[in-house]
């Protein structure tokens, strides 16, 4: 019986050895899994402040964009000036003729 009782209790310590490994073992891997996830989330914090970022530097340049005339509207800002001067190079030129019209009509009064 104490060879029983010897194998039985050598047979209790590998149980307890093999138990103690596959512990000490599962810890190891959650920890390196642990740190894993922690070096992923610094990652993609990383990369979503790179993302903001650029994000940011893309709305400021549509907003210069939107802040600047397009051509269609330069345009436009352009002819409006231009015909503001023809309107008024042609109310002088209608003063001119209707002074011109006065002073021959004042002649033409004079001769008779």
């Amino acid at each position: 019986m104490d060879a029983n009782l010897a194998g039985f209790v050598a047979l209790g310590a590998l149980f307890v050895g093999l138990f103690a490994w596959q512990r000490l073992d599962m810890r190891r891997l959650e920890d390196r899994l642990r740190a894993d996830i922690k070096t992923l989330r610094e990652d993609m914090r990383r990369w979503e402040d790179r993302m903001n970022a650029r994000f940011d530097a893309v709305e400021a340049r549509f907003d210069r964009l939107e802040d600047r005339p397009t051509s269609v509207e330069h345009g436009q800002t352009r002819l409006e000036e231009r015909l503001a001067a023809m309107e008024h190079g042609q109310a002088k030129l209608e003063g001119l003729l209707e002074g011109l019209r006065e002073a021959i009509a004042v002649r033409a009064a004079a001769a008779e």
